[in-house]
């Protein structure tokens, strides 16, 4: 069962992400800031990380910067849902290494499609809804 960790300091979103995906087949992690999320993600190396660029102390993209940096981390596959449609972000974030990016609101559907594909072997998916 593929494993994602889902990580948003909006927690209403979080969660229903969290029961869509559980619902979808995966097995799902949660985390509202960066400390948590870097704890879940180099304890149960999950197969994909949802990350929001903007969350408060860390954003998305520092919080991408610094997993690099662990051997149990850098290998991990990050999607990003955000709110935040920059030309910049998106650069940054591709640049660094993430796997998709997706602007909110986005469609269940275009996400559980670049999951899986990013799961089964990384595509670089620039989804603009």
């Amino acid at each position: 069962m593929p494993r994602i960790l889902v990580v948003d300091d909006d927690q209403d979103l979080t969660n229903a992400l969290s029961l869509r995906l559980r619902a979808a087949g995966f097995e799902t992690f949660t985390a509202d800031c960066s400390d948590e999320a870097s704890r879940i993600a180099l304890r149960e190396r999950p197969n994909v990380i949802i990350l929001d660029v903007d969350m408060p102390a860390c954003p998305g993209l520092e919080f991408q910067e610094c997993l690099k940096f662990a051997e149990r981390g850098r290998n991990i596959p990050i999607v990003f849902l955000s709110g935040q449609d920059s030309q910049a972000n998106r650069l940054t974030a591709f640049q660094q290494g993430a796997s998709a990016f997706i602007t909110k609101p986005f469609e269940w559907t275009s996400l559980l499609s670049t999951l899986r594909s990013v799961i089964a072997g990384g595509c670089k998916t620039d989804a603009r809804q």
